[in-house]
């Protein structure tokens, strides 16, 4: 159980990216003029491994820096341009990949496995350094807002209270390693299939365009919405909430169209004919159809496999977790009123109060350091009012499962608690009834 919440974790995580990076490898490779299969620069990689970095970086400094920043809007920031480089990539491969497959003579000449040596007419140089930034600075926005989900998932491997030596926080780093060489193997045998049948590429790369942006764009809009830059009605902001919410449907697309388009190669390389004029020539017609079949079969047990994962893996690995009953407080005038005492145990405690329209409104309060609380509402502004619960000394959001770094709650961004108005005086905590008013919006 605890491999498969580690495992499931990072999967969803990174395998959408790791798709489109694997296709995006040798449609770069056709957008600049040069054979897909053979070595060469590699803004693709270069520029997953700068978002790595730069990912890890934001995690490091969100986490350990004195200034805190707004998550969210820096988020909102990075995802606008990812979608039009998205689009840039898109236009460009489309553009200058149909004329190298021209040169490749189409699907021709590579049923047999061999791609040929390019090309006749070369892309000018201006062209092709133009390509590769587009191509490098998109690779490197879509893995820098992704891998900051795996670098917060380090701080859950060691469970509070447990050894760095643990049986548990050793079935924690297994199940995440597994999943990280899970996702590399994923988008390694989707680049080997193009490199085999380069005319597979670039459709093959549009539509994983399509879904990771589409990823990209549910979530401008929520963050748009709640930040107040747009107006959504009730049902539209509930549409697109659980549009964000539930993308793991277009992870599982992206899944199944990759096993989709193995399966005629793999069907290719059993029907390939172990014919030629001499016996080396037919000893290389079976090498090749071994060779197709072998990468066909590794792209569709990957993708297979990955697709359990995020389907019947994460069924047994997420049990519906109840939230705890709410605390009682009193309403003294025109503020509700929670006795300090009740929350000095650094656990997190839960409220709810009835607003006048009829809607019960959690807010969360939990001792941070000293006499400093975080307090909330019991949601966020990306997955809405499903609620957070405590885990190991961790406060987790129940939808995304992100383990919360208690000294943010009460700031605003990210997966965090929408922060309330509140005031700690006379031993007491007091929150305005007007702010809990206020705030019924949120749990409509």
């Amino acid at each position: 159980m605890i491999v498969l919440v580690q495992l499931v974790d990072v999967v969803s995580a990174l395998v959408l990216v790791g798709l489109t990076l694997g296709a995006l490898f040798p449609a770069a490779r056709l957008a600049t003029g040069r054979d897909p299969a053979r070595p060469g620069p590699r803004p693709v990689l270069w520029g997953a491994l700068a978002g790595a970095v730069l990912g890890l970086v934001m995690i490091v400094v969100h986490h350990y820096a004195l200034i805190r920043f707004d998550r969210q809007r820096l988020t909102l920031t990075t995802l606008e341009p990812t979608v039009a480089l998205g689009v840039a990539v898109l236009g460009l491969t489309w553009w200058l990949g149909r004329r190298t497959l021209r040169e490749l003579g189409g699907s021709q000449g590579l049923r047999a496995g061999r791609p040929q040596v390019l090309i006749a007419n070369p892309i000018p140089p201006s062209l092709r350094m133009l390509t590769s930034i587009v191509v490098g600075l998109w690779a490197m926005l879509i893995v820098f807002r992704d891998s900051q989900m795996v670098y917060m998932q380090v701080r859950t491997l060691v469970p509070l209270g447990a050894s760095i030596f643990s049986t548990a926080t050793f079935l924690n780093v297994l199940g995440y390693i597994f999943g990280v060489v899970l996702v590399l193997v994923c988008a390694i045998a989707l680049t080997r299939v193009c490199q085999i049948r380069p005319t597979y590429t670039l459709p093959l790369l549009t539509i994983l365009t399509v879904l990771i942006s589409l990823t990209h764009i549910f979530l401008i809009i929520r963050l748009l919405h709640a930040i107040r830059a747009i107006y959504l009605s009730t049902g539209a902001a509930a549409s697109v909430t659980w549009l964000v919410t539930h993308e793991s449907w277009l992870i599982l697309a992206a899944l199944a169209v990759t096993a989709g388009v193995a399966f005629p190669l793999w069907n290719a390389g059993w029907a390939l004919p172990a014919a030629g004029p001499n016996p080396a020539a037919q000893r290389l017609q079976r090498a090749s159809s071994r060779s197709m079949t072998r990468r066909a079969t590794l792209t569709m047990a990957a993708s297979t496999l990955a697709f359990l994962v995020l389907t019947v893996g994460e069924r047994y690995a997420t049990e519906e977790v109840e939230l705890s009953e709410p605390e009682p407080f009193e309403v003294k005038g025109e503020k509700a009123v929670i006795a300090l005492p009740t929350l000095n145990d650094g656990h997190l405690h839960r409220f709810s109060y009835d607003s006048t329209q009829g809607v019960a409104v959690r807010w969360i309060v939990i001792q941070k350091a000293g006499s400093s609380y975080g307090v909330g509402l019991d949601a966020c502004e990306i997955c809405g009012p499903s609620g957070y619960y405590e885990k190991d000394g961790q406060v987790i959001c129940k939808l995304c499962s992100v383990a919360m770094n208690v000294a943010t709650i009460g700031f605003k961004g990210g997966c965090n608690p929408i922060p309330i108005e509140y005031e700690v005086v006379n031993n007491v905590l007091t929150i305005p009834i007007a702010e809990l008013e206020k705030s019924a919006a949120v749990f409509t």
